[in-house]
């Protein structure tokens, strides 16, 4: 989820990054910077033909690597086992069109990781900011409670409201056909910004999204994803405490033993990218000067600024 629209001429972005990309900037920043560490990636919900087009080109330019595998090397403090010019492909939410990725997964050898909102998956509820009329970053900034408040009443929706036969997430069946090449972690638990959120309403959305996806699962849930990439000290203290290995912010970079295992970081990448934008992407460089337009430092994302609450 994007906390605001795109904005620029789609004509003069994908020229700016087919010049960047046959500059020879992102395969030096390959073979240099990012030989030795990993890279994740970010999707959300892209189409199958975006996708494959995708896989087709990261296939021939990098090892592909689960989370899993990134996990073991932060609990052995040991790195040298995964291969040069890792990469880990990640979703966050598990939109149901994700189901129709599975046969490119498999084609491709890849093993992502689709970070679940616990619960909206197998329900016919909707992600709040995938609902009808909502303006998502509009809303961001205020505290939980009112951002809830004005769901309900402007829009008609709350979080545990279903809506037959319009579901947005993952069937549990979907999962459990997807299990043998995915794996799947939390996302909490109705995706809210945390740090808008209560001391205890930001911990039940970590603990608990836990505690679903492990009863779902059968297994250990290792890592944990921040949505939107909003998150701050006291999310990482909630997500340690609460056993993950590790978490995955939007930061911009790559990871290696110096990594804070909390605040793994990617390199992009928008669901429609064309190769051209998608190989920028993979660069960093697109991804840390947007980043710095908005304020944020050392290719942090741009934190929400949480509004008091209105009387």
């Amino acid at each position: 989820m994007s906390k605001q629209p795109r904005r620029g001429h789609p004509f003069l972005r994908e020229l700016a990054a087919g010049l960047l990309r046959f500059s020879g900037l992102p395969w030096l920043i390959r073979h240099v910077v990012a030989r030795r560490r990993v890279t994740i990636i970010l999707y959300h919900d892209p189409s199958p033909d975006v996708f494959e087009a995708h896989m087709r080109y990261l296939s021939r330019r990098y090892h592909f690597v689960g989370m899993n595998d990134v996990a073991d090397a932060i609990e052995r403090a040991d790195w040298s086992r995964l291969p040069p010019r890792s990469l880990v492909v990640t979703f966050d939410d598990g939109h149901k069109g994700n189901h129709l990725l599975l046969p490119i997964f498999r084609r491709y050898g890849v093993r992502p990781t689709i970070y679940l909102v616990s619960r909206v998956i197998g329900t016919d509820r909707h992600y709040w900011f995938q609902h009808d009329g909502v303006h998502s970053w509009s809303l961001m900034p205020l505290p939980n409670a009112q951002r809830l408040r004005v769901l309900e009443e402007r829009f008609g929706f709350t979080p545990t409201r279903e809506y037959p036969g319009d579901r947005h997430a993952l069937s549990v069946d979907e999962i459990r056909e997807m299990q043998d090449v995915v794996d799947f972690e939390p996302h909490t638990c109705f995706h809210p910004v945390l740090p808008s959120c209560e001391d205890e309403e930001s911990r039940r959305e970590i603990v608990e999204s836990k505690h679903d996806l492990e009863k779902l699962l059968g297994r250990p849930c290792r890592s944990f994803s921040y949505p939107n990439g909003d998150y701050g000290s006291r999310e990482i203290a909630y997500a340690n405490a609460a056993g993950f290995v590790c978490a995955r912010t939007i930061d911009v970079g790559w990871n290696g033993p110096a990594t804070d295992p909390f605040r793994l970081r990617i390199t992009g990448v928008t669901d429609d990218a064309s190769i051209n934008i998608l190989a920028s992407q993979l660069s960093g460089i697109t991804m840390y000067f947007r980043y710095l337009r908005r304020g944020g430092r050392g290719g942090r994302y741009p934190q929400v600024q949480v509004e008091r609450a209105s009387t």
